[in-house]
């Protein structure tokens, strides 16, 4: 353990608190302020946006609690970046940010990053980033699962200036060239009108202590939080210790994807090294240099030490390598749509990183993705995220159908009575999914099952959504969740819009046609064969575990003996004959290996092998050390020809 000196501080701790609290009231009024005074319902219904303050120096300083990690994080290296572009940032400019290369997210979501001046220098920068309901693209909604191009997904908008006043030709160009325009011209001066008060209460705080005293103030705050995240750190055993994360793909990239990450603890500070991740792809499954680290963090601050606010002091104890090139790192013209995707698969890989050091602590994996759902024409734009059930972890079940400690506030689904009188849609079903939580002596969270019936003459499904073939996995023991699924109902006929689940673009509906959502389940935590029969039973009662999806409660897979194979790549395996029969198991299915602490591994079967004893599994080297584990199949998935638009018969 580090002996750590007292700490330095430049005002009172009292002092500190206090405007530490100002702070986040700010920003807690922005958010209050968002909800009330937006047109769009992704914003007032969905809450798919996030406001955070940024001090003179471009450090994160304050949050709200409720923001989203993915929107706040990056905003951290912003100005820095946004310096290099222009030099400098004028009191009477405000900067506009979407590009996913220099710290973005994807580019629905646009950052307004509004400087606040006194005594002739920047002091703050107020920033709102919110999802707007479209940026242009091939598609209504811009994010859907074909793009190859990041032109196809919208315009980039890489800290482009643009007068305060909003009323400027950039601006008349931006919104001549997105659809949804009322909205979209709407929610911008909202956010501009919160900027201002923003920057008044700010001025307030000022004149209050004085401005020295909030710029110690802040000095200190992001001293605290170096200091904590540091410490929480410091607990662990020293050690590098690697997990391997996986996205489903699509049909032009190779399957699975995969995020690898390797946490080294020393001294009290942790390096989180991504070498070994896929190669940036021609699909909307890439993310900018922002998104490792953003992961990195959320999961860190969340399992080691989930109080206190995060600031850019919680960054310093944290450094990230990304390889250049990568999904986790990619270049333009990589499309980044899908940055959420590669960034639960790289909260996947940390939290299976940390759960080798800390078993005790993790929980099951969440659905693992966003889900991003648009139904959409010309004259409308349905945008939603359906969530899906939550991880178990070493005292309860996970929760249903909510959001998970690593997404922020973002609502679960859309109120119906909404929905309905704006939008040309009926919402039939909205239900718990039976079975989809995985079993465990904890169970995962259930997802959910909604259903959406077109009444538009002219509408198109693009969804943007992993976790169908790869789902979220289980710890200690417990067993995966279902994983998503999206269908479309025709007729008296339900099929898969798309040759690869879970990405679709423009598939046309029809009036009549029922969009199925059919959310993933969270990840079991312990042997099902430990779970209480109280608890088992109210499940039935209750509808969540059906008769059927009981039977893992009640009888174990089969146990598999590990022989390494150096031959094999890093995610393939060879079965025994008696373990692929037992499975009912083929070249190129998904399996899962359950240890009794610690995450499960997932591999793709090679081969089923003559050669191997009965009840013998071959895996790659790095699973040397495993010992005799818990086998189960998980997926058959292979591709299929692309449907084509169907006519009712």
């Amino acid at each position: 353990m580090l002996e750590r000196a007292a700490p330095q501080r430049r005002v009172s701790l009292a002092t500190a608190a206090v405007i530490r609290e100002a702070l986040s009231s700010i920003v807690s009024e922005m958010r209050r302020s968002m909800v009330r005074s937006s047109y769009s319902s992704i914003i007032y219904e969905g809450y798919d946006f996030s406001c955070v303050l940024i001090d003179g120096k471009g450090r994160l300083i304050a949050e709200s609690g409720e923001d989203h990690p993915f929107h706040i994080i990056p905003v951290a290296g912003a100005i820095e970046r946004a310096l290099k572009v222009h030099g400098s940032i004028d009191p009477e400019d405000l900067l506009l940010h979407n590009d996913p290369y220099t710290g973005g997210t994807h580019l629905n979501d646009i950052a307004v990053i509004w400087p606040v001046h006194a005594q002739g220098r920047p002091v703050f920068y107020v920033v709102v980033r919110s999802h707007w309901g479209d940026v242009g693209g091939m598609s209504p909604g811009s994010l859907n699962g074909a793009a190859t191009d990041i032109l196809q997904e919208g315009l980039r908008l890489n800290y482009l200036k643009v007068a305060r006043s909003g009323d400027c030709e950039v601006m008349r160009m931006i919104f001549d060239n997105v659809r949804a325009t009322r909205e979209a011209i709407s929610d911008f001066h909202s956010v501009l009108g919160i900027c201002r008060v923003a920057e008044r209460r700010l001025r307030d705080l000022a004149a209050k202590y004085g401005l020295e005293t909030v710029e110690d103030a802040g000095e200190d705050i992001l001293d605290a939080a170096h200091r904590r995240m540091s410490a929480a750190i410091a607990a662990l055993p020293e050690g590098t210790y690697r997990h391997v994360g996986y996205l489903d793909g699509n049909g032009s990239t190779p399957h699975p994807l995969r995020v690898d990450v390797a946490l080294t603890v020393r001294d009290g500070h942790l390096e989180a090294d991504f070498s070994g991740s896929s190669a940036m792809v021609s699909a909307p499954l890439n993310a900018g240099p922002a998104i490792a680290p953003t992961s990195v963090l959320t999961v860190v601050k969340s399992f080691l030490d989930p109080s206190g606010p995060i600031t850019s002091g919680t960054l310093r104890a944290i450094t990230v390598k990304l390889p250049d090139g990568s999904i986790v790192n990619a270049r333009a013209p990589a499309p980044c749509g899908g940055l959420n995707e590669v960034r639960f698969a790289c909260d996947a890989a940390v939290m299976g990183a940390l759960g080798k050091v800390v078993p005790e602590r993790m929980t099951g994996d969440v659905r693992g993705t966003s889900n991003h759902t648009y139904i959409g024409s010309r004259d409308f734009i349905f945008y939603e995220y359906p969530s899906g059930g939550t991880g178990a972890w070493g005292d309860s079940d996970g929760n249903a159908a909510v959001r998970a400690f690593n997404e922020g506030e973002n609502v679960s689904i859309q109120s119906t009575e909404v929905l309905e009188t704006v939008y040309p849609l009926r919402i039939l079903k909205n239900e718990i999914r039976p079975d989809s939580g995985g079993p465990g002596r904890h169970r995962g969270g259930c997802g959910l099952v909604r259903e959406v019936e077109v009444l538009a003459d002219d509408a198109r499904l693009s969804v943007l959504s992993d976790r169908n073939i790869v789902p979220p996995a289980g710890v200690n023991g417990g067993a995966s969740g279902a994983p998503n699924r999206y269908t479309v109902r025709r007729a008296g006929e339900t099929f898969l819009p798309s040759a690869f689940p879970g990405k679709i673009a423009n598939f046309p509906l029809l009036p009549g046609d029922v969009v199925v959502m059919e959310s993933s389940g969270g990840g079991g935590c312990g042997d099902p064969l430990a779970r209480a029969k109280g608890p088992l039973a109210a499940d039935l009662a209750d509808g969540y575990v059906s008769e059927a999806g009981a039977a893992p409660y009640r009888s174990a897979p089969p146990r598999a003996r590990l022989s390494v194979d150096p031959a094999l790549d890093d995610a393939a395996c060879r079965l025994a004959p008696d373990l692929a029969t037992a499975l009912d198991a083929a070249p190129g299915n998904l399996i899962e290996l359950a240890a009794d602490l610690g995450p499960a591994i997932r591999l793709w079967v090679r081969a089923v092998s003559a050669d191997l004893p009965a009840g013998t599994i071959a895996v790659p080297a790095r699973f040397a050390a495993e010992g005799a584990l818990r086998i189960r199949r998980l997926s058959t998935f292979a591709p299929m020809a692309e449907p084509s638009a169907r006519s009712p018969s």
